[in-house]
């Protein structure tokens, strides 16, 4: 699920595969957030990491929220499985 794109913002934000939040700031920094990091995140942190200004890191701080309020810890379980799984016939491919 997409939160931002880049229309009229600074921020591309949008929920991975791997259970993360993507929160990317002008392509420059692409972060990906474990949910556990996302409920202790502040605007302030925001700021220091990204290198933003006030309004965007009060924008992103609502990419934040969406994320938390989506997380299912299924998906991030669901991932790892499908890649496991990825490995298991890699290697497999490898020995034939």
């Amino acid at each position: 699920m997409s939160y931002a794109r880049w229309s009229n913002s600074s921020w591309y934000a949008f929920y991975n595969v791997n259970g993360c939040l993507s929160l990317w700031y002008d392509m420059e920094h692409t972060i990906d957030i474990p949910y556990e990091d996302a409920l202790t995140i502040t605007k302030e942190d925001v700021k220091m990491v990204y290198e933003c200004t006030e309004e965007e890191a009060e924008e992103a701080m609502k990419y934040v929220g969406y994320f938390i309020e989506d997380y299912d810890p299924k998906d991030k379980e669901e991932y790892e499985k499908e890649l496991a799984e990825l490995f298991k016939k890699l290697d497999e491919l490898k020995d034939e």
